[in-house]
């Protein structure tokens, strides 16, 4: 490494735009009450997870919280008797999933302090007012004259931003207010760059940008002080709120939306436009339009923020355009960012969708589908210049004055620093929406998948039915044929005296009846007992039947009952 060359040191910080997954495994019994464990997962990566254990009660201190924003939520109900049966906690943990559902899924709430310290508390639990007023004071001590009045209290949606009322001793009729931002994780600019972009940016002149009355940098963020607007931003003028309200009271669920008329939007939109091109052709990193980011004063467009770029803090529409890969740099980003405050002038309401298809029928449908529908973020968006010379633009009149000068003087140095740095905010954005893209394919490769073991599970269930219903028509035919054969005709009952087994040698009656005939008479001396009969002769491999059987037995018993004694001859035994 050459010895002058230089090297950026950065810090890793986190993007608070980053969506925010819960979900409860499961629960456990400590101590006597019971503990939700709960998988944090931050943005769409799987590996950036973490586990938590929350009681009921702490459910139920975010809620008395985030009951400011008017936001209705469905929080599981208290429960004094049985709060410990295994069913009940069961439903008790499905109602808790959906209440952090409808938290972290609102771009509202999830911007909160609360709901982020409630599942990242190492990260989100720390003193953030307190350290950011440090820094002020530290930023002014070199400055004369400027002082700190009071902090303004979550004011604005940026977790890591705080605003304070300000006074200038040579002016002290005139209200300042006063932005503390830390440095986010695309800035890319080392210190001494910084110091020089600051420098060019407090001497800013645009009529449709807000004048810088100051603005510092330190090694941790940076201090930008402009004059107060009374009347708020234009997010402010749409839901009718007072600018110094919270947050979360503000715009969590306004009473009302008052849209615009199409003369105002058709102004307010060239002005716009007017000044993204200014920026543009200076170079000048932007991507940070939103209703929040705009005064209007005497039908004049006044653009704030326009320091984050360089600040690297994230943008408000970042969740948004992540997911389409033609969202890719600067410019295009200024233009979604200005669809979507178009959407919102045209109905008074934000949209929070990243594409809408559907839209309803109004005066800038033709324009909003050029930049909102899902076919035109798949295929690409069209430029700030493209949208100047639209007739619904081009035709409207600015009334400038002789004063409204535009300048902004940037040192061709800093120029280079700046391109360097905006090609490795672009860098960042497309390796994000690479990874956005392999999440979402591998999550459809994984239902594929789960859809296709479902599948298989379905198909070996059935078959192994059908193997059952085989088995069982099986069963029952040979059922069925032992007790056709049990059944069948036969000559003789197994009960008949007439019937025998085979090989049996006790004769069958003589009379017939069921009395036993008398047992043959004992053979006399000299005489040879007579022979069991031979077995049963087999006719072509088959048992003789059984009425020769019975005829051949009761001539043999009949020469054996008849048999005469006195007829056998004397013989002489010497």
């Amino acid at each position: 490494m050459a010895i002058f060359e230089r090297q950026t040191t950065r810090k890793v910080v986190l993007d608070d735009t980053e969506p925010i997954k819960c979900t409860i495994e499961n629960w456990q019994n400590v101590n006597g009450h019971t503990e939700f464990i709960i998988k944090v997962q931050r943005g769409p990566f799987s590996d950036e997870t973490w586990r938590i254990n929350k009681r009921y009660n702490e459910f139920y201190k975010l809620h008395n919280v985030l009951q400011v924003s008017g936001i209705p939520l469905d929080m599981p109900p208290k429960k004094l008797i049985g709060n410990m049966d295994p069913q009940f906690i069961g439903e008790r943990q499905q109602g808790l999933q959906k209440y952090l559902n409808s938290i972290f899924m609102n771009p509202i709430l999830v911007s909160s302090l609360p709901a982020r310290s409630f599942v990242d508390p190492a990260n989100y639990c720390q003193p953030f007012g307190e350290l950011a007023l440090q820094h002020v004071s530290l930023a002014l001590r070199a400055e004369v004259g400027w002082e700190v009045v009071g902090p303004l209290a979550d004011i604005g949606w940026r977790l890591r931003k705080h605003y304070y009322q300000l006074k200038y001793k040579s002016m002290p009729k005139q209200e300042y207010l006063g932005s503390w931002i830390d440095y986010g994780p695309d800035k890319y600019l080392d210190d001494k760059d910084m110091h020089a972009v600051f420098k060019s940016l407090s001497q800013l002149q645009h009529p449709y940008i807000h004048s810088i009355e100051l603005c510092l940098c330190t090694d941790i963020g940076g201090l930008i002080v402009r004059t107060n607007s009374k009347n708020g931003t234009l997010r402010d003028l749409l839901c009718g709120a007072k600018p110094r309200q919270s947050f979360l009271k503000k715009y969590g669920n306004p009473k009302g939306h008052k849209a615009l008329t199409i003369d105002q939007i058709s102004l307010y939109g060239r002005q716009i436009l007017e000044a993204l091109k200014f920026l543009h052709d200076k170079g000048f990193p932007y991507g940070h339009l939103h209703s929040g980011n705009i005064v209007i004063e005497n039908d004049r467009v006044k653009l704030l923020d326009i320091e984050n770029g360089v600040l690297g803090v994230p943008s408000f529409y970042r969740p948004y355009f992540m997911q389409h890969r033609k969202i890719n740099n600067l410019q295009t980003i200024d233009t979604y960012c200005f669809g979507h405050v178009l959407y919102e002038m045209m109905f008074g309401a934000p949209l929070h969708e990243s594409v809408i298809d559907c839209i309803p029928s109004c005066p800038i449908k033709s324009i909003l589908e050029r930049i909102l529908s899902s076919e035109a973020c798949k295929n690409g968006l069209p430029t700030v210049v493209d949208l100047l010379m639209d007739p619904f633009f081009s035709f409207t009149q600015l009334n400038l004055l002789p004063n409204d000068k535009a300048h902004f003087k940037i040192p061709s140095s800093i120029k280079e620093r700046l391109k360097v740095a905006i090609a490795k905010m672009e860098e960042r954005l497309k390796d994000e929406q690479k990874m956005v893209r392999s999440q979402k394919r591998l999550v459809k490769v994984q239902e594929m998948m789960s859809s296709e073991e479902e599948k298989k599970k379905q198909r070996h269930k059935l078959k192994q039915e059908r193997q059952l219903v085989k088995e069982q028509q099986k069963q029952n035919k040979t059922n069925n044929e032992k007790l056709s054969i049990s059944n069948g005709d036969r000559s003789d009952s197994v009960n008949s005296s007439t019937a025998t087994s085979v090989g049996t040698s006790t004769p069958p009656s003589i009379t017939g009846s069921n009395v036993p005939s008398p047992p043959p008479p004992p053979p006399l001396p000299g005489c040879v007992p007579p022979q069991p009969p031979p077995p049963l002769p087999l006719q072509n491999g088959f048992e003789m039947p059984v009425k020769e059987l019975n005829k051949d037995r009761s001539a043999l018993l009949g020469a054996i009952c008849n048999f005469n004694k006195s007829s056998l001859r004397k013989t002489k035994v010497s």
